[in-house]
């Protein structure tokens, strides 16, 4: 059965709270798409966790988890909570984006983070050995070279927008060899995927909206294209080998339509996030002055520094859950079929888990229970490689750059919406010999 996420009609934030809901002070204040929310997150949601945990928002027409054992609960308790609307946009696109798109006739079926048992189980199991360790381990050498090339063209400047030169390009370019995608096409996904993250997770005008579907839909051609080009000629690549797989196993529950959705998800999942990742912690470190010396001094401390720095700033703060049945949490309840943004972030510095949660401790033991990464059955599939690309960037800009440092009174920039978020320049300088 197909699922149109984009097309569905969905409650619109106007249409107000759910029958009895009260909106409390708390609630009417937040906006995850404006300033100090934007740029500091992690102060309102400790006031939410301290003092309201569940609220309802009539902002984004979402009730809002913030503490640790409820947000983990969600997560992994599909018999209670639906991912289904996890992709559906959160601002309700107007009739005319939704004719524009739907004149195309794209399916876009449930894949990964959006689908529930049991096809979901189907999906995972067709691509169990996507991120595997030895393909990770394989993986490996191509990271740090495409790393090391990319330090080599500006390690003589003294200073630059570090996100530009490195961190934009470089998880997109090891992405594109993983699913046979050309490296002229990094330009143009990297800003379909940015718009993608608005049209999805932003509160855009409706004029703006509309004007972005055509874009959004030259984004779902080119997997389409991609995916018919490499049935024909496959290369070395893992969309060329489920391709393989799928003629050779007919899998249950997965197909040519899901896998192209899939190569979708991916292209987004794959690079955006570790973009945002390494740089919210680059300048969390570089802020800390401390803990980029400890790692320059001693690299055995990176990975559980990229361990904290996952747990400590996310590049996904938020996700998305339905409720299947009404359901009481800390005296609120929320009604069957309403909808949930599931706040990570507010999850990952919850002192009721993490001891002086606020602080940075690249020491620290149990940073690894961080839930960046989701939980369960919808754990994110490409973990193993974001942690990956996150520890070589720390291994080789500390190994050629220690003297590295943040430039002074820059100002960092967020995308406005409700999940995704890293700054969009990180400038930084260090000494030229």
């Amino acid at each position: 059965m197909t699922q149109d996420f984009y097309t569905q009609p969905s409650v619109s934030a106007d249409d107000g709270a759910p029958l009895g809901c009260p909106v409390s002070a708390l609630g009417a204040a937040f906006n995850p798409f404006t300033d100090p929310y934007l740029s500091d997150p992690y102060a309102f949601l400790a006031e939410a966790r301290r003092d309201e945990p569940v609220f309802f928002s009539p902002e984004i027409n979402h009730f809002v988890v913030t503490r640790y054992e409820h947000v983990r609960d969600m997560l992994v308790n599909t018999e209670d909570y639906s991912s289904r609307m996890a992709q559906s946009p959160i601002q309700p696109w107007p009739k005319e984006a939704v004719d524009l798109f739907a004149a195309e006739n794209f399916s876009l079926v449930p894949t990964l983070s959006n689908n529930d048992p049991p096809n979901h189980q189907h999906v995972r199991e067709f691509l169990k050995d996507a991120f595997t360790r030895k393909r990770v381990k394989w993986i490996e050498p191509h990271v740090r070279r495409l790393v090391n090339e990319s330090i080599d063209k500006f390690i003589d400047k003294g200073k630059v927008d570090l996100t530009k030169e490195l961190l934009y390009e470089t998880p997109a370019r090891v992405l594109f060899t993983f699913l046979g995608i050309p490296d002229d096409s990094i330009d143009k996904v990297k800003v379909w995927s940015q718009g993608r993250a608005l049209l999805t997770w932003g509160k855009l005008p409706d004029e703006e909206i509309i004007a972005s579907i055509p874009t959004f839909i030259e984004y779902l051609r080119f997997c389409h294209d991609l995916v018919d080009e490499l049935e024909q000629n496959p290369g070395e690549d893992y969309t060329s080998e489920m391709l393989i797989k799928l003629r050779d196993e007919k899998p249950e529950g997965f197909d040519k339509t899901r896998l192209i959705i899939t190569v979708f998800g991916l292209l987004m999942a794959g690079h955006e996030t570790t973009t945002n990742q390494s740089g919210n912690g680059i300048r969390t470190l570089l802020e800390q002055r401390e803990n980029w010396e400890a790692i320059c001094e001693d690299p055995k401390l990176i990975p559980g520094a990229s361990e904290e720095i996952i747990r400590y700033d996310s590049s996904v703060i938020s996700w998305r859950r339905v409720a299947k049945r009404d359901i009481t949490i800390e005296g609120v309840t929320i009604p069957k079929d309403a909808q949930i943004l599931v706040s990570l972030a507010g999850a990952n510095r919850d002192e009721r888990k993490f001891k002086d949660a606020d602080k940075f401790d690249i020491r620290r033991k149990n940073a690894i229970q961080n839930l960046s990464f989701g939980m369960g059955n919808h754990y994110c599939l490409g973990a193993p490689l974001a942690r990956l690309e996150l520890v070589i960037f720390l291994e080789e800009l500390t190994r050629r750059i220690p003297s590295m440092r943040l430039v002074e009174d820059q100002t960092f920039e967020y995308s406005p919406n409700t999940s995704h978020r890293g700054p969009q320049s990180l400038w930084v300088e260090w000494d030229v010999d």
